[in-house]
């Protein structure tokens, strides 16, 4: 089976080769390596081109891009690979042997669509900071409540499915929800990625932008119109408390998402 591996990017030269190192110095070689580029003007291009002398497998789109989720479609219109993922160019894959264990995980469980794995938080440094376990042994529709896979570990069979470019925060959340409609998740124990924490990510935005969206994603799925109500009040909340000043709001109404979300059993919350 063949792998592609798409990674999106803009100005992360300061990262992209720890993320560039990790693909290629895969020990599985059937792969190739997808990187879209929104004409990143930081070295980027210079650090990409250099590794495309010495490794064929490299496809290098350098064009405009409409954001994260349009850059990622772009690279999955291109992929021939029976396995499909995207590596962020800020975050790198654990170990060389990431793809052989991915491979052995879908010859051994010919029924999966998907595979997740496990990883790490780091830092902006590398150095490894906190686990991530993804098989939380929590039933299929919690997903849809509650984010709690990890992006950079989860490879599936290539199919038709593609971002919503209108998304900016929660693109990658929305996918994977609707892949679990149409394929069976298989979690595996091993660690497969590390994924990069540091103030400029934007999944550590705290803000009321990325609040937004997950309201907005819970109205489209019409799953529970408690949990869609408690969303768009955290999002109201944010909203307010980022025009006027008062950070100490935000606080509690996490606090109290965190209340609800123990206490209705994972069926509210806004993580």
């Amino acid at each position: 089976m063949k792998i592609s591996v798409i990674t999106p990017t803009w100005n992360q030269a300061e990262f992209i080769e720890d993320t560039i190192k990790s693909v290629l110095q895969q020990t599985y070689q059937d792969a190739e390596y997808i990187i879209v580029d929104n004409l990143s003007d930081d070295g980027t291009e210079e650090i990409v081109r250099n590794y495309m002398k010495k490794y064929p497998n490299i496809i290098y789109v350098r064009e405009k891009d409409c954001g994260q989720a349009d850059a990622i479609n772009k690279g999955l219109e291109r992929v021939t690979g029976d396995i499909v993922c995207w590596l962020n160019s800020d975050d790198f894959y654990y170990t060389d042997t990431v793809f052989q264990t991915v491979i052995t995980a879908f010859e051994t469980n010919p029924e999966a669509g998907v595979i997740v794995g496990n990883g790490y938080y780091c830092d902006r440094n590398g150095n490894f900071t906190e686990p991530i376990e993804c098989n939380r042994h929590v039933k299929d529709w919690v997903l849809s409540r509650w984010y709690y896979i990890l992006q950079p570990a989860v490879f599936w069979k290539r199919n038709d499915l593609r971002l919503d470019v209108k998304l900016h925060y929660v693109f990658d959340w929305k996918f994977f929800i609707q892949m679990q409609k149409m394929s069976c998740f298989h979690f595996i124990d091993d660690c497969l990625t590390a994924y990069r924490m540091y103030e400029d990510n934007k999944t550590g935005l705290d803000n009321a932008g990325r609040k937004k969206e997950v309201y907005l994603l819970q109205k489209e799925l019409q799953e529970s119109k408690w949990n869609t109500a408690w969303c768009k009040l955290v999002y109201q909340v944010y909203e307010n408390a980022e025009k006027s000043g008062r950070n100490g709001n935000k606080k509690l109404v996490n606090l109290l998402s965190r209340v609800l979300f123990h206490v209705t059993g994972k069926r509210i919350c806004s993580f």
